[in-house]
């Protein structure tokens, strides 16, 4: 396999582009094309917006929104699952020092 990108023909808005792109890299492009025509066909479905250059504004405009939320989602669910891991941790050291200071106890008794 080759890491030299060769040039792929994708479709956007009735637009033929030529876009450089590495063969391990070729179907994720093309899942990209496919997504964002159809987020597209979208906007020109929603009646609300005339002419391809403010098409593609406003679908730029909503994927940016849709990917900047659930980057938001994802950080503060990572934060959250470092909280979680936090008290987690902070119980088992709890637990442990319960059982050596139990096995001190223990052995001082002897």
């Amino acid at each position: 396999m080759s890491d030299t990108p060769k040039p792929i023909k994708v479709t956007i808005l009735d637009n033929d582009y030529l876009v450089a792109c590495k063969s391990n890299e070729e179907e994720e492009l093309l899942e990209s094309v496919k997504f964002l025509n159809a987020k597209i066909e979208q906007q020109k479905l929603s009646g609300n917006t005339k002419g391809n250059q403010n098409i593609a504004v406003m679908t730029a405009l909503n994927v940016v929104n849709e990917h900047l939320k659930l980057k938001k989602k994802n950080e503060k669910a990572s934060a959250n699952r470092g909280d979680n891991l936090a008290r987690i941790e902070s119980k088992i050291q709890s637990v442990l020092s319960r059982q050596n200071l139990d096995l001190f106890k223990e052995a001082e008794s002897q």
